[in-house]
């Protein structure tokens, strides 16, 4: 499995760079990245998770998916955790950045090349608990203000709406119309390549020089990278599921900070160029720490 991370890493590192270019020839722009992230977040996503729902309904596999929400929101509370200590109550943006990974553009691809289409199912399983923290802990930290949490932000999200309707498919529809299957499928079979893409874009519109040069980045890395998976490993021990379950968690624990710290940070007046370092940092180095943490990870788990 290790290789298979590794050579899928690889597979999408170039795609990342296809995105840098893209931007340095000036074929993309910030607006063109910022129009990217709505078709991968309104549309490729979306189809991702209900594609992966839309499946004839298993009692088995439902009860898995129930253990993982339980153990995700584990993980949840000892990133925060983590986050508290290590980054300190001052710093919101590396908290938000070591509390949430970037599971969509970053895990889901992972996960479908190195355990396969099926197992996307329990990733939707943390989307409907990771959506629900985004919009209440995770605007509450960016911005410090109560009246900012949003229900309708909650409810109205792209990726909680097609977590609704795909588990509806899945236990009202064993088998969906031709026409329907191969419409959700192209749309799908976007998201890993125009994630990246927009990851790459971002990568080569930022001043690296200046994002380098501000130590509090070194340490939110570590901390989302090495500390909170490592955490992750004995508590995924206790969890009654099988070994590719566990895994799903790894690889979403594992991966680097939401595309979204340095998108809050901008909204709500947080450091902005600390968030896309954030944001561009742990995404390159997790192409050294995944690896790693995940062959440690499948050795003990």
């Amino acid at each position: 499995m290790v290789l298979i991370l590794i050579k899928q890493i690889l597979v999408m590192l170039i795609m990342m760079s296809v995105g840098v270019a893209l931007y340095k020839i000036k074929a993309v722009d910030e607006t063109g990245i910022a129009q990217l992230s709505n078709l991968a977040l309104y549309v490729a996503t979306p189809c991702v998770v209900v594609r992966a729902l839309a499946i004839p309904y298993n009692a088995e596999q439902l009860k898995t998916g129930a253990w993982v929400m339980v153990f995700f929101l584990i993980i949840f509370f000892l990133s925060i955790l983590v986050g508290r200590i290590g980054c300190g109550k001052a710093d919101r943006v590396g908290t938000f950045a070591v509390v949430f990974s970037n599971s969509g553009f970053v895990g889901i691809p992972l996960i479908q090349g190195i355990l396969g289409e099926q197992y996307v199912f329990y990733v939707t399983m943390t989307m409907v608990v990771g959506t629900v923290t985004f919009w209440t802990y995770g605007v509450l930290l960016m911005s410090g203000d109560k009246n900012e949490l949003s229900l309708k932000k909650i409810l109205t999200n792209p990726n909680l709406i097609a977590v609704v309707v795909g588990m509806i498919l899945f236990f009202t529809v064993d088998e969906l119309p031709y026409v329907i299957q191969q419409v959700l499928t192209g749309m799908a079979n976007m998201n890993t390549g125009l994630g990246m893409v927009i990851l790459g874009a971002t990568l080569g519109a930022s001043n690296i020089g200046l994002m380098i040069t501000d130590t509090r980045l070194y340490k939110a890395i570590f901390l989302r990278l090495v500390v909170v998976p490592l955490i992750c490993i004995p508590v995924l021990m206790f969890m009654p599921a099988p070994f590719e379950v566990r895994m799903v968690m790894m690889i979403i624990a594992a991966a680097p900070a939401a595309s979204a710290t340095s998108m809050l940070a901008l909204k709500y007046g947080a450091d902005y160029s600390y968030g896309t370092g954030l944001s561009i940092g742990t995404t390159i180095v997790s192409m050294i720490t995944m690896p790693l943490v995940l062959a440690l990870a499948m050795a003990v788990l």
